[in-house]
This record gives structure tokens, sequence and C-alpha cells, in this order.
């Protein structure tokens, strides 16, 4: 059995996942090079078990990549006897049924198994039966076996690219072991470009080690990419068949690639078994899991590609770069043709496009691509179009490049109030963070025309002008704006403008509680984007964000994490999308009882800011996702100081009423609380529903405390009304104690039968999978409502005294509290009593 690597990183999960697989006969572990198939399995067969099993198997390795590489059975035969010559097909069978114990073979580097023999001894032994035997072979593509019948039949696991990539912490991990600590926002990046390819980071924390800026590996061009390049050029491209090779470097051009695309490029007229073939080669080329048939490369693979086609090709590129954008042109996807003319240096055809189309493209999605080349700007006597800068601004916009798109739009030398020029100072101001600036500029363009605005200009101006007040946080003027534009996008058949309108919409309505329309808002989003080939945009982040924003209130914690992590790889650096999804990250933290992760989520979010402005909506969203932690905390005062100096205030009133009335509530404030809460506790078209239904429960929770029963069941009335309608269950799971019996014992009285009332009152959520977990119960001697107020002030630093303080009660009944607190809980001192809580569901 082959040595882990130096500075390896033990991956539980991978464990576990393979610990899971071996329950079938065979598992199939596939991955293209560089992946660290070897190396997980090395790390899981030191200690592997079969099931529940207490019974430790013999573990026996195989290193396939030899000359009797494609003899399998006999090497299994080998294994598992003294033999070594080549197998029989009955000789197997009945070293396998003679087997006294359990058995695991592993087969590593399985590059083919071509000999029909083999395939045949193979196929029986499955069909037969493994008995004690498990039999794992480790690929970099798929094997000539019928595993299709394998998997029906349950014969077959299969453990793929995706299973074995880096989480974004497993990457920090292995970074760690190099000695290598990044700031957040550079760790998001490097996990982006190679997208958890083990042997990427590997070598990106080589380079980084004793680097004075490592920040500036990824793209200086140096030690990182020379090795990447060395890596996948000796490993993938040079075994390649030469007219395999010659596709792949020719399909090069274009990072997103479909059937029709690669005919236009090649000249070819299969480009379907083209891609179908390289897809299966595991040449680091993966298909978009939806409806539109396109395939993107690994960015790493895609730049090493690049650098391969100028080397080998170099009087190829132009005219490829043409035929790309030839398709672009007339398959409706312009700021791609734009951008292809500019590679090619087709002046010419750039400004024709952009003339054309120029609200779609300017409109657009947002793209990181560190992985592409940048059109280079011909000297001024070489082109005298004054609106070529203008193409070159649209490009550099679409990169999110500030400082480029500025450069260009002040070497124009053209007609500075026409629309287009307009349309792009307004996009600048929205990529410098300034939506004021923004909708001024679009409205200079409205007061300016005299022409009859076309559908497309309309859509450009109703999406900038809903993107502008979404960010400004006027969620009651985005919407028709964002509809509009969406409507007349749609009609005019403007793909970019399409996907960048459902996105934003999917945010707006995430942020309103309208969580199934968010959803649908969503998909519809990733399903257009599908459709044109849009894969690496940021719009896809914000509504990768937005939808674990929605899944995070359904209790769907598993998924919104994924889908968190599929954001962070597309925030390009976006400060106010990374901080948006920092604040959704603490929410699902703090609903799972790890209020100081949550809390340093947030810190590390405002740390790693730099100065960078944020819109208000988000900067007042990280101010009272704060505030609420530190109620959760017992900081009341530093939630308070947040509420009233963390950004706007006249952003999200609802929020910041339902943090206040939370805080009134924990010191006994009952009568300040339902009056603060009351005000946002009915549904309204100005209000979010998640607010109205958090205004609600405090309203129905301040009744109680007062005895008024009527406001009770009045505000939990409201609340059940809203969750069961748009399904959320995070307001209610995370009110701990004092809602589930709220719930258990007056949701009974209301006039009509809600059975979502009894599902939260146990404290469990099926579209969660079940329950939550961890020690979820009842106390024998249930806290008081008064001890639960001294119990969330024990989460903080503040001592009897300064509870006593801020309750208004004598420190000699806080201490009698606290005994009863430590009595009930079976604690013995404060950290103990926090944690016991927790696991209740008590906080």
């Amino acid at each position: 059995m082959p040595d882990l690597p130096p500075g390896y990183v033990m991956r539980e999960r991978v464990v576990a996942q393979l610990d899971a697989a071996v329950r079938s006969p065979l598992t199939l572990v596939t991955a293209p090079a560089g992946w660290g198939k070897t190396a997980a399995l090395v790390a899981w067969a030191r200690a592997v078990r079969i099931g529940d099993s207490t019974e430790v198997p013999v573990v026996r390795w195989v290193t396939s990549h030899s000359e009797h590489g494609a003899d399998v059975p006999g090497q299994l035969l080998g294994a598992l006897s003294a033999h070594s010559e080549k197998s029989d097909g009955d000789d197997l069978l009945r070293a396998v049924d003679s087997l006294q114990q359990p058995h695991v073979v592993v087969v590593d580097d399985v590059r083919e198994i071509s000999d029909p023999d083999a395939l045949a001894e193979l196929e029986s032994l499955v069909r037969h039966g493994m008995g004690r035997l498990r039999l794992v072979l480790s690929c970099r593509r798929d094997p000539s076996l019928p595993l299709y019948r394998w998997r029906v039949n349950g014969s077959l696991t299969e453990v793929r690219t995706a299973d074995l990539s880096l989480t974004i912490t497993e990457t920090a991990q292995l970074l760690a072991a190099h000695d290598v600590v990044l700031p957040s926002s550079t760790l998001y990046a490097l996990h982006s470009i190679t997208e958890g390819w083990p042997a990427g980071v590997r070598l990106a924390a080589m380079a980084m080690r004793g680097h004075p800026e490592p920040e500036r590996v990824l793209d200086d061009g140096g030690a990182f990419s020379t090795a990447v390049g060395d890596f996948l050029t000796g490993e993938v491209i040079d075994p390649l068949p030469a007219e395999t090779r010659r596709l792949l470097l020719e399909a090069a051009i274009a990072p997103r690639l479909n059937a029709g695309l690669v005919e236009a490029i090649t000249g070819r007229d299969d480009g379907a078994r083209v891609l179908a073939e390289l897809k299966g080669s595991n040449a680091f080329l993966t298909r978009n899991a939806g409806p539109g048939g396109w395939y993107r490369f690994h960015p790493l693979f895609a730049r090493t590609l690049h650098a391969e086609l100028l080397r080998r090709s170099p009087e190829r590129v132009a005219d490829l770069h043409r035929r790309a954008a030839a398709w672009h042109g007339t398959y409706g996807i312009p700021a791609e043709a734009m951008r292809h003319a500019l590679l090619a240096e087709d002046w010419a055809g750039a400004v024709e496009t952009l003339d054309r189309h120029w609200p779609d493209i300017v409109g657009g999605v947002r793209y990181d691509r560190p992985h592409e080349a940048a059109p280079h700007a011909p000297a001024s006597e070489e082109s005298t179009d004054p609106r070529l800068p203008l193409a070159f601004a649209a490009e550099r916009l679409r990169v999110g490049d500030l400082e480029g798109t500025r450069d260009f739009l002040r070497r124009c030398g053209g007609d500075r109030s026409a629309p287009m020029f307009k349309a792009l100072t307004a996009a600048e101001a929205w990529l410098a963070g300034d939506p004021h600036r923004m909708i001024s500029e679009m409205s200079e363009i409205s007061a300016n025309t005299d022409a009859t605005p076309t559908d497309e200009s309309r859509a450009l101006a109703l999406l900038d002008e809903g993107e502008a007040r979404l960010r400004l946080g006027e969620l009651g003027a985005a919407g028709a704006p964002l509809h509009g534009a969406l409507v007349l996008a749609q009609r005019a058949g403007m793909a970019q403008a399409q996907v960048c309108a459902a996105s934003q919409l999917a945010v707006l309505e995430s942020l309103r509680g309208r969580l199934r329309a968010a959803a649908r808002l969503g998909r519809q989003a990733l399903v257009t984007a599908d459709r044109f080939g849009i894969t690496d945009a940021t719009d896809l982040g914000w509504v990768r964000m937005a939808l674990a924003g929605v899944y995070g209130e359904w209790d769907r914690i598993a998924e919104a994490d994924r889908l968190l992590d599929e954001a962070l790889d597309l925030a390009a650096g976006d400060p106010d999308l990374l901080v948006s999804i920092a604040t959704v990250r603490a929410k699902l933290r703090h609903g799972s009882g790890r209020l100081a992760s949550a809390l340093e989520v947030l810190h590390t979010a405002r740390r790693e800011l730099g100065g960078a402005p944020l819109a208000p909506s988000v900067d007042r969203a990280l101010a009272l996702t704060e505030a609420e932690l530190r109620i959760s905390g017992g900081d009341l005062g530093a939630a308070r100081r947040l509420v009233a100096t963390g950004g706007d205030p006249d952003v999200f009133p609802g929020w910041a009423a339902c943090v206040d009335a939370s805080a009134a509530l924990i010191e006994g404030k009952a009568a300040a609380a339902a009056t603060t809460a009351a005000q946002f506790a009915t549904p309204s078209a100005d209000t979010s529903l998640a607010w109205t239904v958090q205004a609600a429960i405090l309203t129905s929770l301040a009744g109680r405390a007062l005895g008024d029963r009527n406001r009770v069941l009045r505000g939990l009335e409201v609340a059940l009304d809203i969750a069961e309608e748009e399904s959320f269950r995070r307001p209610f799971l995370v009110g701990g104690h004092p809602v589930r019996d709220l719930l258990a014992n007056f949701a009974p009285l209301l006039p009509v039968y809600h059975p979502l009332a009894a599902e939260l009152a146990a404290g469990s959520s099926p579209l969660a999978g079940g329950a939550r977990g961890g020690g979820e119960g009842n106390l024998v001697e249930p806290l008081t409502e008064r001890e639960l107020t001294v119990l969330r002030y024990l989460q903080g630093t503040m001592s009897n005294l300064e509870i006593a303080s801020t309750l208004y009660v004598s420190v000699n009944t806080v201490k009698t509290h606290v005994k009863n607190i430590y009595r009930k809980l079976h604690a013995g001192r404060r950290r103990e009593a926090v944690e016991r809580a927790r696991e209740l569901r008590l906080l």
C-alpha cells in the first residue's frame, strides 16, 4: 500500500462515504488526474469497516498500472491467494467462495480493461456474487463494464469527482498543512479557480509558502501557473491521441461549449460525440446540469489549453475566435460574440455587435474569468472608430475590472451624451457600488432620448433601476421595474438581461419572505443561464445566496450550506455578495446553536472588507444579523447600538423592530415588546413576510407574558398562516422552548386546525429529513419564563450583578434563578448549563 503524501489532510466525510460504498460488492472511484483517488483510498483502507460489523477485513492493495494492468481478475486471484499466474474464471470464483473472513481488494490506477476474457470474468464474478469480497476499482475513466446494469441491481456504488473535491474548509486545512494561511477572500478565489482539485491546491500551497504576497500567486503567471501547466500537459494533454488533442486545443478558445459551437469552431459535424468522448475520458470537462447541453472546462485546464494552443498553433487562434464570434452572434449571445471578436482583433465586428446589442451586453451578468486571456486594445492609429473603446469598456465591465472600464470610458471620443455611453457609465457606477449615481445616469438617458425607446433599452433602464432600488433597500420600489425588465428581456430575447433580472428578483423575493416565488425565480434564472451557456457569472452567485436563504427558512440546512459554498465560488470579489453570503451563513449557524461560530463568520466578513463600501441594504442586513446574535448572547446593549447605528436606519424597519421587541421581551418589558412588534405583525405589501412571522411570534410571546390570551392567539394565527403558505420553519425552531411551548398549549385553541403547529411544537421538520438532532427533549421540570430570560444572559460575559441591574432585580434573585437553572439542567457551571440548553433547543 502506498504512503500518504506529506501534509495530507484526513477527510472524514470521504472516509465515511467509502465506508458506506463498500456495502456494495463493487465500488468504482473515478476522477481525473490529481484528484486524490489513491490518497483517499489509502487513508480509508487503513481503518476500513464494512457496515456495522466489528470484524476487521483483510485489505489487499494492487496497483494495476503495470504490464498486467488489464487483467483485473488475475490480479484479484493473486491478491486472494498465493497464485500469480493468469486466472481461470472457476479458480477465481472458488477463491472468493472459500474466503473465511471479509476481504477488501483495492485495484488502483486501472487505466483500461480491454481484454474480453478479463471483462467476462469480472462480469461473471459480480453476477455470481462476491460473498465476503469487496472490490474497489480506482480509475481515471469508466472501464468498459456494464455499469448501467450494476447500478440498477445495486451491485455498484460510485465515488466521483465531486465527492473527492476539497471543500473550502478542507482547502484551508491543506494550505495550513503547508504553513500557508490566507485571508478569506484569497481562499475563496483559490477554491474558485481550483474547484477543489487537490493537486491544484497542493501546487498553489507550494508556490505560496514563503511568498511575500501569496494572493499574487494565482494570477502572476509564475511558479504556480508553470507547475499546473506542466502537470496537466504531461498527465492529460500529451497522452491523448493526436486528433483528440487537436480538437481539445481548438475547442479551448471557448471555455463553455455545446455541440453546435464545437462544430462551428472545429469544422466537424459530430460535436455531440466529441464532447461526450472528452467528458468520458475525464479530460477536465464537465456537463452542466440542465437542458442546454453545455459543457465547460475546469478553469485551470482552460488556462493550460489556451497556453498550449498559443504555443503550438498561434496562427490558428484569430480564426478560431472569429468562428466562435460568428456562432455566438447567430445564436443570440452577443456579449460572447463581442468578446471573441475583440480577441480575434476583428474591430469592426466587435463594434457592430456592441452597436446592435449594447442593452443586453451592458445590462448582462458579471463574470470572474481569471483563466481567460484579455483582449489587447489596438494603438490609436490602428482604429479610428470612436466606439471601439466602448467595446473594450463593456468587455472590462463584464469581468469586474473597474479601473479598466474607467480607462476605456475616458478614451472614448464619441458623443458622451449618447444612450450607449450613459448606459456604460451607469454600469460603471454599479460596479463602483454607487446605486444613487446609477439611477441618475439612467434617468439622463430617458431625459435626453428623442426617439421611441426599444424593448431592449427599456429593459436595460428598468433592470438598472430595479437593481439600484434593491441595493438601497427599497424593496417595495424594486419589484415593478425588475418584473418589467424580465418581461421585456424575454420578449426581446436578451439572454443575459433575462438571467440578471430573474436573479435579482429571486434576491428580492427572498428578502420579502416570498419564499416560493424566490425559489421559482431562482430556478428560472439557473435554467435560462444553462440554456445560453452562462455558468460562472456573479449573478448566479446571488441566485444561490438567495436560494440558500430560502432553504434556511425551510430548515433544509445541508442544502443551504452547499448553495452558499457554490455562491462563494462565483462571488468574484464582490463585497456585497460576500457579506450577504456571510449573513446567511451566520443565521444558519445560529439556528444550529453555534453562536460563537456565527459571530466569527460576521467578524471575518467585516475584517476583510478592507474599507470597501457596501450597498445600504447589505450594510443594514449585516448589522441586524449581528444584533440578533448579540441578543442570543445576552448582550442587549450591543444589539441596540447595532440597530441604532448599524447602517441606514430607514432600511429594513420591520427587521429592526423585531430586534428591538426581542430585546424588550428578554428584559421583561412585555408591553413595550408587544407595542413594537405589533406594527409589523400584520401582512402588508411593504413588509417582508419573514419579519411579519417573527413580529407575530413576538406579539404572541408578549401576550402570554401579559396574560392577554387574545393577543397570543392573534399573533400565533398570523404566524402559522404565513408559515403554512410559504413553508417557514426557522422562526419557530430557533425560538426554542418558549415558542414550542406556545405552539403546544395555544395552537389547539385556534379556530382553524394547523397541522404544522404539532410538527413545530416537536421541534422537527420533515423538510429537513426528520429531527434536527442533538438531544432534543423536554425537561422533567421546565424553566420558568424568568429563568429562561436569565439563561439567555448566561451565554454572554455579564456578571450576576450586571444581569440583576439589567433586569431591575436584586443580585440575590438572579443567584436564585441561576441555582434553579443549574439544578433543572443538571449542570454544575455556567458553560455546562448553556451547552445543555442549546442541546435542548432552549436557546
